[in-house]
């Protein structure tokens, strides 16, 4: 098509309808980036929920290891035996007495896999533990409980502590009383194992929840189908940062990609409809204004250039 065949009336609609293309396309992109972005915020809002279910299962899980604790750190039984264990057989009873609860059991007994307890000085020397719970860790305490108790002075060392550290072999969680109540003889270590109370996040979230070690072993794995969930990840650290678990929450998005895609259609559409009435309205104008006057003056042009010059020229618009 040669250039001079092209008129002003099929340019300005071309140029139109090529601004109304674009801006359909600049809706759908639009709409497409807005569907990312709430996918993103859900993410991050789960994340945060899963972090907050998290601190509430280890208040409930510190709460129980601190009755167990309190329990026995206030037990004149295991005092006495704590003041005579440098005597004969005196280890072997205080040991007796830190495997009772492995074997008689303790109030919240099912809320807890309790792993070891030990004993130690003032000094932080180990003492005695318990035979019975988990084999093979390291026989000393946590330096950052160590650290934090002897930042204490005064009524501030009577209170309880607690940690989640890593030990040879797995992550665990401490919690540290002190023996004997205002006179402190020692200190009480109750360990347990978290994994155990790891799954009642997925109670709290109400969504289904999987944990996994940092090496990427399955700790526990949701029953629930998660096909077609968005996964969101959250790292447990310890209390010296290093990570313990990685919880993976699944959120079901189809709700929300309904709604988002209800959300993306009637704004497409919206955006659409307002271009088309907006370029029509475009058109009518310029018809009024621009093509029709050029197609009368064209028109007279012609007339004249074949001779008629005695023509009346139209000057409306």
């Amino acid at each position: 098509m040669r250039i001079e065949a092209l008129s002003i009336k099929a340019a300005t609609v071309s140029i139109f309808l090529m601004i109304g293309l674009f801006a359909v396309l600049l809706s759908m992109f639009a709409g497409a980036y807005f569907k990312q972005a709430a996918l993103d915020a859900q993410m991050n809002s789960l994340s945060r929920v899963i972090e907050v279910a998290t601190d509430e299962v280890l208040k409930e899980v510190k709460q129980n290891t601190f009755d167990l604790g309190m329990r026995l750190a206030y037990s004149h039984e295991l005092i006495d035996a704590l003041a005579r264990v440098d005597q004969a057989d005196g280890q072997n009873h205080l040991v007796a007495l830190l495997d009772d609860p492995f074997i008689n059991g303790f109030v919240g007994f099912p809320n807890i896999n309790l792993e070891k307890i030990r004993i130690y000085s003032l000094d932080f020397e180990f003492i005695a533990e318990s035979q019975n719970g988990i084999k093979g860790i390291d026989k000393y305490l946590d330096h950052h409980l160590v650290q934090q108790i002897s930042k204490r002075h005064g009524v501030e060392r009577l209170k309880a502590m607690d940690d989640l550290w890593m030990s040879s072999t797995v992550p665990l969680y401490s919690t540290l009383v002190p023996i004997g109540g205002l006179y402190i003889r020692g200190y009480l270590e109750i360990i347990i194992d978290p994994a155990h109370n790891l799954p009642e996040i997925g109670k709290i979230t109400k969504t289904p929840v999987s944990v996994f070690s940092v090496s990427g072993e399955s700790v526990n794995i949701s029953d629930q189908d998660t096909s077609g969930f968005l996964p969101v990840k959250y790292t447990l650290l310890t209390s010296d940062g290093e990570p313990a678990y990685r919880i993976v929450g699944y959120e079901n998005v189809d709700k929300l990609n309904q709604e988002m895609r209800a959300t993306q259609m009637v704004t497409t559409s919206g955006f659409l409809i307002l271009t088309i009435v907006v370029l029509l309205f475009a058109l009518k104008l310029f018809q009024r204004f621009l093509f029709s006057p050029l197609s009368r003056m064209i028109v007279d042009m012609e007339q004249m250039a074949h001779g008629k010059l005695d023509l009346n020229v139209n000057k409306k618009a």
